[in-house]
């Protein structure tokens, strides 16, 4: 497969991803990189210079869940697609991309840190004069645990795991609830939707959903535990010595 057939094929698999791990499809794109083909798709959006690229509601959606890598902007930067773009083409998308906000940015969680369910349910983040509350507030609305759980129910969606699998009765409706897009907060008049934005995740994967901040995405960590079974490095768990 030459590098332009590639990028075609990776643009509809970021529409695929992006739409489980956002809520967001951005179907007019799907239908354009299927007309005209995904190099064309792609030099003709970066034709237009954004004012604003993070207003864009598809760019804006990857912001909010902390995965523009998802972006045309990262793909058209990689080094396998760059020599098919002119150096203005380069220069757009790397410009729209450091337009993303550093609390967007990801940066790695110490194991020592990493405790997602003691977050502070009233913690802040600051970005200039705004202002949101922290994912947690979320994940422990009552309703909005409820009814993301009446959606998708009880097993964990990065592992499958139920806990009443393991545990029996004592695991029977113990979950984790994880928001997918805990940076969308910090946008005026955002509204969680429960059975889009939550979903139920063992206390392990929310764990390691967490190495991240902002967190790695669902289908993200689903893809690295693929990984690890495909190439063998997953290991037995070791006995505790007493």
């Amino acid at each position: 497969m030459n590098p332009t057939e590639q990028l075609h094929s990776e643009m509809i698999a970021a529409y695929e991803v992006t739409g489980r791990e956002t809520g967001y499809w951005g179907h007019y794109f799907l239908r354009s990189v299927k007309r005209h083909g995904g190099l064309a798709t792609a030099k003709r959006m970066l034709q237009k210079r954004l004012s604003n690229p993070s207003e864009q509601k598809g760019f804006r959606a990857l912001v909010e869940a902390g995965r523009p890598d998802l972006s045309l902007e990262s793909l058209v930067l990689n080094a396998r697609f760059r020599a098919l773009f002119t150096p203005e083409e380069l220069a757009e998308a790397q410009r729209r991309l450091d337009s993303v906000p550093n609390y967007a940015r990801r940066r790695k969680i110490a194991p020592s840190a990493n405790h997602p369910e003691d977050l502070n349910e009233e913690r802040e983040y600051t970005e200039g004069a705004k202002k949101t509350v922290i994912v947690n507030a979320y994940e422990r609305d009552p309703k909005a645990r409820a009814a993301c759980l009446a959606r998708h129910g009880y097993a964990c969606r990065v592992c499958e795991l139920r806990l009443d699998d393991i545990y029996g009765d004592i695991g029977k409706q113990f979950i984790h609830v994880h928001h997918k897009k805990p940076l969308a907060a910090r946008r005026a008049g955002y509204k969680v939707n429960p059975t889009i934005d939550l979903v139920p995740v063992c206390p392990n994967c929310h764990a390691m959903l967490h190495t991240s901040d902002p967190p790695l995405g669902v289908e993200e960590l689903k893809g690295l535990m693929a990984n690890q079974r495909s190439t063998g490095a997953v290991k037995r768990p070791v006995r505790a010595r007493r």
